[in-house]
């Protein structure tokens, strides 16, 4: 395997964009539905291409990934079509499918689950079935039969430490299971009152050093699990069936998880991540079945939350407190997840987010202001706009959407229409000598290799992360002696990667690509 490594720079920055990860969205195991990078859609997009899956795309979004090594990435989606196709980001052409008896709700997982050095892809369908299958080719790995349906989107992590990856998910049988990766072998499952339709959650919500696994039940329940064993750590009953999946980040600055997620009883609730107690909750005008996103979109240092409800309305809430900040009422159902990202910073030179809206009545995709709610451009596809994925399809370093719908040709690739690259924010407004540059670090490709100097002692995050916005490794986190260091990146399954510089003033980028 070799590394081209290519140097670019995240422009100046915005402190407000210093919350939790960055950047995050496809593979991101907390569900904020944030994309970090950059787009350049200033305007509305165009079709880039789409896809007649012979079905609909009802799953909750698609993976992003190279899931067969080739060095480019590929968009993988499920449909009622009884089928999993695995498409060429840059053309939407086919690679494979894979055929099941039974239609597909849930939405892919990819990753190395069983150590291999080949990306997989993992699925559940209403056959009872979860589907391991081979990122290279789309051959069957392995096959765990539950007891009943499979809507959940499966979450691929280490949940217990031991080095080796879990595929978790909840089904209709009322269980919350945790699968060995490499042979689907069950590792622990835990039992609920009812179905278990929502996806799962993971991060270390209490402080302890160790995951947890958050998932919301059919039973008016939330679950906190240990990543570890499975035994509960904390449940909330609230007045209603879930159909929220719950979003996890500290939305109020107190060092603490909070957890996220709307309620058929038309409430959204945050609760601490630490003991599940209700820190707020808020009423909607009716059921809120959509998936929250979390962030800070009107660039005030707070983190807000959208989510949709099935009044028409997306509600943006103040993190701390719960009360609102803006409103849009959509004409219809607003029933999938809200997405954000900046996808006009490389034209626009804003550095500021904006808000997808999905519509379940209308063929309408709505870009909003994140600062209070205008629109900015709509773009018309086809009825029942499901799930928006954000993220670079086409390896051209800017962002791309990844749309599935109800029609013929169910799955839309939308573009800017300047067709750009490298994307990156650089805002006349943003902090003062945010580059590296101003302050005499450097930091580049060596070898397969990077290398970072710093004239002085520095607090800094070195991360990997693949073009969906998932982690893949942690390089380094804490305080850095002056003078130079090199680190090695870890990264077993060939693709492109972002390698992430960040400090306190500063971030900065290198594009890294593995053969």
């Amino acid at each position: 395997m070799e590394f081209l490594v290519t140097l670019f720079i995240f422009g100046q920055i915005p402190v407000t964009y210093a919350d939790t990860t960055w950047p995050t969205y496809g593979g991101n195991l907390e569900n904020t539905h944030f994309q970090k990078m950059v787009g350049a859609m200033e305007t509305a997009p165009y079709v880039k291409w789409s896809y007649g899956t012979g079905g609909m795309v009802e799953s909750y979004g698609a993976a992003v990934a190279d899931v067969d090594g080739d060095g480019a990435t590929e968009v993988v989606i499920g449909s009622n079509s009884n089928k999993v196709f695995c498409l060429s980001g840059v053309t939407g052409n086919l690679k494979w499918s894979y055929t099941i008896v039974g239609s597909i709700y849930s939405s892919p997982a990819t990753a190395d689950v069983d150590g291999d050095g080949v990306m997989e892809v993992v699925f559940g369908s209403n056959n009872n079935n979860i589907y391991c299958l081979s990122g290279t080719n789309g051959g069957s790995e392995w096959i765990y039969t539950t007891g009943d349906d499979v809507i959940s989107s499966p979450a691929i992590a280490d949940v217990d430490g031991d080095g080796a990856m879990e595929v978790i998910f909840g089904s209709y049988d009322n269980k919350i299971y945790c699968l060995n990766g490499a042979n689907g072998g069950v590792e622990w499952s835990y039992v609920t009152g009812g179905d278990v339709r929502s996806s799962p959650a993971i991060a270390d919500v209490d402080s302890d050093g160790t995951l947890e696994v958050v998932v919301v039940g059919w039973d008016n329940k939330v679950y906190c699990l240990s990543g570890a064993t499975g035994a509960l750590e904390w449940s909330y009953m609230t007045g209603g069936n879930l159909y929220s999946s719950p979003a996890i980040a500290d939305v109020d600055g107190d060092g603490v998880m909070e957890i996220v997620f709307g309620n058929a009883d038309s409430k959204v609730y945050c609760l601490s991540g630490a003991t599940g107690a209700l820190e707020w909750s808020y009423i909607a005008g009716n059921q809120v079945c959509s998936s929250p996103a979390i962030a800070d979109v009107d660039g005030d240092g707070t983190i807000e939350i959208m989510v949709g409800s099935n009044d028409s309305t997306v509600y943006c809430l103040n993190g701390v407190t719960g009360g609102i900040k803006w409103s849009y009422y959509g004409g219809g159902r607003i029933h999938r997840g809200i997405s954000v990202a900046d996808l006009d910073g490389d034209v626009s030179g804003e550095c500021k987010l904006e808000v997808l809206i999905p519509n379940q009545d209308s063929n309408l995709l709505t870009c909003l202001n994140g600062e209070d709610g205008s629109v900015l451009w709509t773009k018309e596809l086809a009825k029942d706009i499901h799930d928006v994925t954000i993220a670079d399809i086409d390896d051209d370093g800017c962002v791309e959407l990844i749309v599935g719908t109800q029609a013929w040709s169910a799955l839309w690739a939308l573009d800017d229409v300047g067709d750009h690259s490298d994307c990156i924010c650089d805002s006349s407004n943003s902090v003062e000598e945010s580059s590296t540059r101003s302050y005499g670090i450097e930091f580049r490709s060596m070898g397969k290799g990077v290398y970072l100097f710093t004239p002085n002692a520095v607090q800094v995050d070195i991360n990997v992360y693949d073009v969906s916005g998932k982690l893949e490794q942690t390089i380094y986190k804490g305080v850095l002696s002056k003078g130079g260091h090199t680190f090695m990146p870890n990264i077993k399954s060939s693709g492109v990667y972002f390698v992430t510089l960040q400090s306190h003033n500063f971030k900065q980028s290198l594009k890294l690509i593995r053969f």
